[in-house]
Order: structure tokens, then sequence, then C-alpha cells
């Protein structure tokens, strides 16, 4: 039954806004995926003082280049629970690659704000975050790939334009 409702659950809204499932809310210790049957896993747990900096999902039915839905940081001022479903508005991209197979690949994140956020309702584009925001994140993948011992670099950033072409393409790639 879960499957279903996210499976029929458009990309965006009537009013042009992104729908971002949330997989691991911000502030969790652990890294959780969804299975095929609509359950959350325990993925990975991460080291003693660490948790995720915002919310991390993807945006339903999309492929993205790595052959995955497209992935989503979500950027809200509080908690959201996993298997939440937020509008958003997307404001750039973090370009990155790690290691699949013996072989380094693209495995871009998209960065959107959630639209019900009040804190972070003036911001348009990545560049509008606090100084720090993009290398901070930047940091926290760069941890966690070591942590899985997964070669990780950080290849550039994007803003909003670069982030709606990657959705449109997943859009069509779905």
């Amino acid at each position: 039954m879960f499957n279903t409702a996210l499976a029929s659950a458009s990309p965006r809204t009537r009013d042009g806004a992104v729908n971002v499932f949330v997989e691991t809310p911000k502030g969790s210790h652990h890294k959780y995926d969804m299975d095929d049957s609509g359950l959350f896993r325990i993925a990975i747990e991460l080291p003693e003082g660490q948790s995720f900096p915002f919310s991390f999902g993807f945006v339903p039915n999309t492929r993205a280049e790595d052959g995955d839905a497209l992935d989503v940081v979500l950027v809200t001022a509080g908690t959201v629970p996993a298997g939440a479903l937020i509008e958003s508005r997307l404001i750039g991209v973090l370009k990155m690659q790690n290691d699949e197979g013996g072989q380094m690949a693209r495995n871009d994140r998209v960065v959107a704000v959630a639209n019900m956020s009040r804190i972070f309702s003036s911001v348009d584009t990545l560049s509008d975050m606090r100084d720090g925001f993009a290398w901070d994140i930047e940091l926290f993948f760069r941890s966690y790939n070591q942590m899985i011992e997964r070669p990780f670099e950080v290849i550039g950033r994007g803003e909003k334009d670069e982030a709606y072409r990657m959705l449109e393409a997943a859009e069509s790639a779905s």
C-alpha cells in the first residue's frame, strides 16, 4: 500500500513545487534506505557524535544519471519524519563523485528548501545560503564516504537553473 502511494506521487505539484520524499531525517545517527516493500531499513550507523546535518531523500518518479531517483539534500529549520513528502523548491546542486564498482561515477545531490520553511523563505539559490553552507555539507559527505571506505571527491557546485535542468532530465528518464 505504501509503495503504491509513493509510486503515484508526482515529481511536481500543480503549482510547480518539487515533491521530496524524506528517507533520512535531519539529526539522524542512522542512514535509512527504503526497500522495495516500502519499509525503511537502517543502512549505516554513523560514528559517535556525527549526525545528518539536513534531511536526505529523493524526488519520486525520477531517474538520475546514476540510475536511482534524483537525490536531494532538503533544508528545513527543524526535523521532519522519515517518509514525509515535502513540497520544496530547488536552489542548487552539489556536484560529487564516488566509487561505484571500481570506477568513479557522478553522484550529485540537488539542494532544496522546504516551501513550508519560514526561516529559509527568502532563499532562492544556493549562493543565498549562509557562508560555508555548501562547504559544511561537502565536508559531511567526505567524512561519510571515508567512514565507509569509499573513494569520494567534490567536483563543483551549481545554482538553481542547473538543479532544475537535472530534475527535467530525471523526469524524462523515469
